[in-house]
């Protein structure tokens, strides 16, 4: 199956219309290969402007199509959902990791999501961000 009709299917799942900014930004994040810092989102949709850019981030967000990986003062970095968000909750079950070196942000999947209760609460999800040396960085120095 070829991007772009991938693209449709999510967004026809999600009960969203199918525009150029949706299309290229889903694009964009795919092809990045971990999870893709706004900063580079604004450079490829160099032809959106800020607002719709601002405002097509937070429909997919709330819509569970894509995620908020990795967030710092800097930087917010964005991946793809799996198919267990939705846009009543976003369910993660893996660990953000961002590379002290090359700043490159991955979600990390785990065999076992931990699990742990708070006295008085219900945990509906939990979000670990790591930061360290990736392996590609790790074998390079």
């Amino acid at each position: 199956m070829n991007t772009t009709t991938t693209i449709t299917n999510l967004l026809k799942s999600r009960n969203l219309k199918k525009t150029t900014t949706r299309v290229e930004l889903l694009t964009a994040v795919m092809h990045y290969g971990s999870a893709m810092p706004f900063s580079q989102l604004q450079q490829q949709l160099n032809n959106t402007d800020r607002i719709t850019l601002y405002r097509t981030l937070k429909t997919l967000v709330d819509k569970g199509v894509i995620h908020k990986a990795y967030f710092s003062q800097e930087e917010t970095y964005y991946a793809l959902c799996g198919t267990t968000c939705s846009h009543q909750v976003h369910q993660h079950d893996h660990i953000h990791f961002k590379c002290t070196s090359c700043s490159a942000v991955s979600c990390v999947y785990l065999e076992e999501a931990p699990k742990f209760t708070l006295k008085d609460m219900h945990v509906q999800s939990i979000n670990i961000n790591a930061e360290g040396i990736c392996k590609a960085c790790m074998t390079v120095g």
